[in-house]
């Protein structure tokens, strides 16, 4: 195949010489060498390593990826909106200033088992749809919730950009099979339903994915309503006698 000819820099030309493979420009260059097709641009293998990063940020709870967000209710209202770079979660959430615990349904319909509606008290249950957390009792008084997630990672733009949620050893794989399976899925199509670097790439990017599921842990669905533990303050008792 001819060789892509791409504007990347130039290590001997811009004193690139002892850059670190994992930024952008490491990984698009090494893309850009093993599809070796100049008609595959700069700006196709990077919407294809951006991609890749979203996909390993979606199968797993990546620790760099892990932040907190403080949510306001105010009296008499039971919900509001969660942060908007929310990608897994919420996975615990306490009620402030004391750290009070508060549970975390997995949906909806079991936060109205949890708690009747229109009940009215300290928050003791909470639930995410629909871009908004849901919470029961509504609060009689105004109240700030500390909520636990996993965020969105960060868009890879500039050709210094690392993807750093990623643990080293794994971005390169991660990324370049990724965006190479994506690209050689184009320019193979049509070839006869045969498409064996297509196939080769995908299997070394499901095998680095397998990989950091192992090393951080999957992106799991939760299924039973999380209870959060806190040392008990000294004041009121989170949960009243007839919590369940």
């Amino acid at each position: 195949m001819a060789q892509a000819q791409l504007s990347l820099p130039r290590a001997a030309a811009e004193g690139q010489k002892n850059a670190c493979p994992d930024t952008v420009a490491g990984l698009m260059a090494e893309v850009a060498g093993i599809v070796g097709d100049p008609a595959v641009g700069e700006s196709e293998i990077l919407r294809a390593l951006g991609r890749g990063l979203m996909a390993a940020a979606a199968a797993a709870r990546l620790p760099g990826l892990a932040a907190e967000a403080q949510l306001t209710f105010p009296v008499g209202q039971g919900h509001a909106a969660l942060p908007t770079d929310m990608q897994h979660g919420p996975v615990y959430a306490f009620l402030l200033p004391g750290r009070g615990r508060v549970r975390v349904a997995p949906d909806l319909a079991s936060l109205r088992r949890e708690i009747r509606f229109g009940a009215r008290g300290r928050i003791r249950c909470v639930a995410a749809g629909a871009g908004r957390l849901y919470a029961r009792p509504a609060p009689t008084a105004d109240a700030t919730l500390t909520v636990g997630y996993y965020r969105l990672p960060d868009p890879l733009v500039a050709l210094s950009d690392k993807p750093d949620c990623l643990p080293p050893h794994l971005a390169g794989p991660l990324l370049v099979s990724f965006a190479c399976r994506e690209i050689f899925e184009r320019l193979e199509e049509g070839a006869d339903g045969k498409k064996p670097q297509t196939a080769a790439y995908a299997r070394r990017f499901e095998a680095a994915l397998a990989e950091l599921v192992i090393l951080t842990g999957p992106a799991v669905i939760q299924d039973e309503p999380a209870d959060i533990p806190a040392p008990w303050d000294g004041g009121l008792p989170v949960f009243g006698e007839d919590w369940p």
